[in-house]
């Protein structure tokens, strides 16, 4: 029997200022934001995670959820039983009187910080732990974001600067102009890529049906890896089922819901032929395993929405995972500069750290720097 305890739990709020504005169809990004979760256990083992994205009103809320209500529950339990833990944590999203989607994030950060802790126990990589399908994986980036006054041949030397920095492939925004001028974005993106660069029109819930199908219809023939999330949030999962039978292509989404249940959901409806639940959205690597198991019974891939640190370490443990996501490092510097021991992508493929738990270390200067309150 385990005598390990938890002892305390620390959090650390980053903000980080992004040299410009990122834009979807449906959001801008002026920051890199994360939260650091340590939990630190009577072994001398401290497990550490870093959850990414996520909108700058929710940070408090997260923060002080675990620092209050989560550290508390878990104060001298065992770190070691991280399905029990979990169950436990999870209590706390039934609280009313405050938006759930900080209470699913909160867990999510301290379910993260305790598999670190685990694998650093283990003495293994994360991936090895949860079945170890591969110790590479090709790494995509997030881009194709507006940009006012560029054509589509900007966007096309942007592929080029992704292939440059050794990328397989790029989630490619659109969604936020006319499926016609996209689709002509989109061509522009292929012909600077080639045949082989993996190409995933990204809309972010932007379009109506007939919309989605007019881009996919316009699209198609420049070769579309998967299409994700086309339509709008309020009945997506039927109307992505209706763009899926209506175009014969592939479909992903997930990183916007909340949970297994409503990934499941998606799957089962006939929505998604790929699933990219967000650990850190959905309540940690715990229930992002869970629902690998439920995709591969349905023949549905797994992605990870960003956060690299979390992707690569997932993706690479499932042989139905599919893509690392990265952005830019102008987009990310969390992953392109705090991570001081970075494994460098090569011919669009990402060595998956093999040190303990999640494998990086963060730079403690840049991590002080960026620290709010």
């Amino acid at each position: 029997m385990s005598t390990v305890k938890i002892e305390r739990i620390e959090v650390i709020a980053l903000q980080i200022p992004l040299a410009k504005t990122f834009s979807g169809s449906s959001y801008r990004i002026e920051k890199k934001m994360a939260i650091v979760t340590r939990v630190y256990c009577s072994d001398g083992i401290v497990g550490e995670a870093v959850n990414g994205e996520g909108e700058l009103a929710l940070q408090p809320a997260i923060v002080g959820i675990i620092r209050g209500e989560l550290a508390e529950r878990l104060q001298g339990k065992d770190p070691t039983l991280v399905e029990a833990r979990w169950a436990e944590m999870w209590k706390s999203t039934w609280m009313g009187g405050r938006d759930r989607r900080a209470s699913v994030r909160a867990v999510a950060c301290v379910d993260c910080a305790l598999w670190d802790a685990q694998g650093k126990r283990m003495k293994a990589p994360l991936r090895k732990l949860w079945g170890g399908a591969r110790d590479e994986v090709q790494v995509i980036a997030m881009g194709g974001y507006y940009v006012d006054g560029w054509k589509p041949a900007d966007y096309g030397r942007e592929i080029e600067e992704f292939m440059a920095l050794g990328l397989a492939g790029c989630k490619f925004k659109v969604g936020g102009k006319t499926p016609a001028e996209d689709a002509e974005r989109f061509a522009a993106a292929r012909a600077a890529g080639g045949p082989d660069f993996i190409l995933v029109p990204d809309a972010n819930r932007g379009w109506t049906v007939p919309e989605a199908v007019e881009f996919a219809k316009r699209a198609e023939k420049h070769g579309i890896r998967w299409f994700e999330e086309p339509c709008h949030w309020n009945n997506d999962r039927r109307d992505m089922r209706r763009v899926r039978e209506a175009v014969g292509l592939p479909l992903g989404a997930g990183q916007s819901e909340m949970s297994l249940e409503g990934c499941r959901d998606l799957i089962a409806d006939g929505a998604v032929d790929v699933c990219n639940l967000d650990a850190s959205w959905g309540g940690g690597a715990t229930v992002w395993m869970r629902l690998a198991g439920v995709a591969r019974a349905y023949g549905c891939e797994m992605a990870h929405h960003g956060e690299p640190i979390l992707g690569g370490q997932l993706i690479a443990s499932v042989a139905h995972g599919t893509y690392m996501e990265t952005h830019h490092p102008m987009r990310d510097p969390l992953f392109h500069t705090l991570v001081v021991d970075r494994n460098p992508f090569r011919k669009g493929w990402y060595r998956v750290p093999d040190q303990p738990g999640w494998g990086v270390t963060l730079d403690a200067g840049l991590v002080a720097k960026y620290t709010v309150n």
